[in-house]
């Protein structure tokens, strides 16, 4: 595609469809139940305790980590994610209605490359930097992955179609979009979802090179070769398998796990871990510093 252009990517005239109001459906009570049953954890009697106690002491203690709760997190932002795609005309294009450029041997090339650094990267270099602190292999690491890497691209390429309704050429759609997709990731991962989500699996001496060798590479790559070629489901299938290499290369526990921040003794030491801390020299977890 001519990257001055400002012909739009995507269309809301399909979003009335059944199907993709069965979607609609499905996510809006998705976030509802989740709501519900988050506000009714977050209102128990031993969260209001535990909350009391820190209005009396200073610094308040930390939260403790639940999976169930993280899930519940987790389902939650995604059903967002899948309502603002319906409603800005992302899902429609990803799913109900793609479209491939000819399979010219430059769009074959920049494809495969895509992929190929992708899975380098979570795959092979993320998981040198990352530690499970004993949590066990489960197909639940696979379908968090694959919940967050749809719900997560949606989100990015509805920044996009929200953008272009401005009818600026594709380039500067592309560079806004690129800016505020930065700006979101790194605030929301840090305050929010490595906190709250995520179980605890960086080494943190690792982070930098985690950013210059897999995810800039992968932001790079797979956001030019949608601005080229405009292809949706495909710049999703890229992410797909990005986030699910790293959800299971950090264990993600199930929702009846009984992980917790900070890990106890017993499920820290398993032999690829030591390995690991070893390596960096080190022996502590990224969010020990916040609790101290």
């Amino acid at each position: 595609m001519d990257w001055s252009s400002s012909e739009p990517s995507f269309t809301r005239a399909h979003i009335f469809d059944p199907s993709q109001q069965s979607v609609l459906a499905l996510s809006s009570l998705t976030f509802f139940t989740c709501l519900f049953l988050k506000l009714r954890t977050s209102s128990s009697p031993s969260t209001s305790k535990h909350l009391s106690a820190s209005l009396m002491s200073s610094p308040p203690p930390p939260s403790p980590y639940s999976a169930s709760s993280a899930w519940l997190s987790a389902l939650t932002f995604f059903s967002l994610c899948f309502i603002l795609s319906w409603s800005t005309g992302v899902l429609s294009s990803v799913f109900f209605h793609p479209s491939l450029p000819p399979l010219t041997p430059p769009f074959l090339t920049f494809t495969i490359t895509c992929f190929v650094v992708v899975f380098l990267g979570y795959w092979i270099i993320w998981p040198i930097g990352t530690v499970t602190y004993n949590r066990p292999t489960s197909p639940y690491s696979i379908l968090f992955g694959l919940l967050d890497g749809v719900s997560e691209s949606l989100l990015i390429l509805s920044f996009w179609s929200l953008i272009e309704l401005i009818n600026l050429p594709r380039y500067l759609t592309a560079s806004i979009t690129f800016l505020i997709q930065g700006g979101f990731k790194s605030n929301w991962d840090l305050k929010y979802w490595n906190i709250h989500v995520a179980p605890a699996h960086n080494i943190e001496e690792w982070n930098k090179w985690k950013v210059c060798f897999v995810h800039v590479p992968n932001v790079l790559l797979t956001f030019s070769y949608f601005v080229t070629y405009g292809c949706s489901s495909l710049y999703v299938a890229t992410q797909v398998v990005a986030v699910i290499g790293s959800t299971w290369f950090m264990r993600f526990p199930s929702p009846r796990s009984g992980y917790k921040n900070p890990p106890e003794e017993e499920q820290v030491g398993t032999y690829e871990d030591k390995g690991r801390a070893k390596f960096w020299k080190v022996d502590h977890w990224e969010g020990e510093a916040q609790l101290k």
